[in-house]
């Protein structure tokens, strides 16, 4: 032991740490330390993830020595050492940060020791303000839209991939907004998109506005970013999606947030942007098209060619409104096609087949095998008519969701790896059909 430090002597414990939030301790001896002991309580089942900075306090300003997933340790009071190696030295008095990269809940910090003792640590994170260098090359094909039909490279075609679940801090699914999940994806689902669903508002059903983009806007967009990087350096499309259902109500905050991605990544032909998730039962001509109008303008101050995708009215699936009255200021737009297999059937089919012979293309960003509220058992029969559908006219998709959640529509059974790896039994019965379905797209 070299020295042990509490990490706030006023009170018990340093809480609240989540993705985002940074611990800095000014002075602090690094020589000869070789690795650091905290002592630290976690509740929350979730996995979060922290880094060691030096001179500076974000992944962007300082300069990573290692990293860590934090793992319940049975409760918020029960506390256990976790050492933490560093990956390089360093020397002399620093500032010593903390940073929390992922997860919400991440740890209760009682005291932190620093060893001179060699240790493991958990890899370090690219810094996601550093963009990929292959833009508009490495095999990825320009997407356009003709008609009703959407182009790879000026042929008819279609992918397949996964759509991540909600971003937001603390719900469970951002763990795997990672490089290593994305990786697992191309390498061994042969998925050619992945889907970065970062959430947005107080409305979003899933548990009001915790750990949103409107309340946490810095955590949101690095994970965003990050998924985006790891799908270039991938040879992947990925969809940015402003994953909300009352969008208009935050228009301003939408044309902020699309202006910055526009002007980051509207060089690579990879990148799709989804600009409204899910619309409610609201109007396609008076609330929806004049928000994706605006959104759209500003896009295209940067951009002035990828695809962005629309949402539809009734949680995307009045695909037949936006048909009756398309957008026309821009060219390489997509109207969203949503469905759950478990309750939506022909029905909803026809409505889309009536919709592409109106001229429009589409584009399903999210769909389950099971029922609309994530639960239930497969319906094989329905899943198997819309995979047939959508092979026949061509149209791209992303399935609803890549997370560990308790419901039907999760690819992944509870507790599986943040990191990918995952074998056959670590997927569920959705997600043994899906990865089956993208690996032969």
């Amino acid at each position: 032991m070299i020295e042990s430090l509490t990490a706030d002597p006023n009170q018990k414990a340093v809480g609240y740490y989540d993705a985002g939030s940074v611990i800095c301790y000014d002075n602090v001896n690094m020589n000869g330390v070789r690795s650091i002991d905290f002592l630290i309580a976690k509740g929350a089942s979730d996995a979060g993830r922290f880094a060691i900075l030096v001179g500076g306090n974000s992944l962007s300003t300082g300069t990573n020595l290692g990293e860590k997933i934090t793992n319940t340790t049975g409760g918020w009071e029960t506390y256990q050492v976790v050492n933490v190696g560093l990956s390089q030295q360093v020397s002399g008095n620093q500032t010593l940060c903390f940073y929390g990269v992922s997860g919400g809940g991440i740890f209760n910090l009682d005291k932190f020791t620093l060893s001179d003792v060699a240790g493991q640590n958990d890899g370090v994170s690219k810094d996601p303000d550093e963009l990929p260098n292959n833009p508009g090359n490495g095999g990825i094909a320009k997407i356009t839209t003709q008609g009703s039909k959407v182009l790879f490279g000026g042929q008819p075609g279609s992918i397949a991939g996964m759509s991540l679940f909600w971003s937001n801090d603390g719900w469970g699914g951002e763990k795997y907004y990672n490089a290593d999940v994305v990786k697992e994806l191309k390498n061994n689902w042969n998925a050619k998109l992945v889907r970065a669903a970062m959430g947005i508002n107080k409305n979003d059903p899933e548990g009001g506005d915790m750990g949103s983009y409107i309340q946490n806007r810095e955590s949101n967009v690095r994970k965003v970013k990050t998924v985006v990087n790891a799908a270039i350096e991938n040879n992947m499309y990925v969809i940015i999606d402003w994953h909300a259902h009352e969008a208009q109500d935050f228009r301003n905050e939408a044309i902020e947030f699309f202006r910055e991605m526009s002007a980051l990544y509207g060089n690579y032909d990879n990148v799709i942007y989804e600009i409204y998730n899910e619309p409610l039962q609201v109007s396609w001509s008076s609330v929806i098209k004049p928000y994706a109008e605006a959104v759209i303008r500003a896009i295209r101050e940067n951009d002035p060619d990828n695809l962005i995708i629309v949402g539809t009215p009734s949680w995307s699936q009045e695909v037949d409104q936006a048909a009756a009255d398309p957008i026309t200021i821009s060219s390489n737009i997509a109207y969203t096609l949503h469905f759950y297999a478990g309750t939506h059937h022909q029905w909803l089919r026809d409505k889309a087949a009536a919709a592409l012979a109106s001229g429009i293309p589409l584009f399903v960003t999210e769909w389950g095998a099971v029922d609309a509220d994530g639960n239930g058992a497969v319906n094989q029969s329905e899943t198997q008519a819309w995979i047939t559908f959508m092979k026949n006219n061509n149209i791209s998709h992303a399935n609803w969701a890549l997370n560990d959640k308790a419901e039907g529509a999760s690819a992944l059974v509870e507790g599986a790896s943040a990191n990918g790896g995952w074998s056959d039994s670590q997927l569920t019965e959705s997600g043994r059909l899906v990865k089956n379905l993208i690996k032969n797209w």
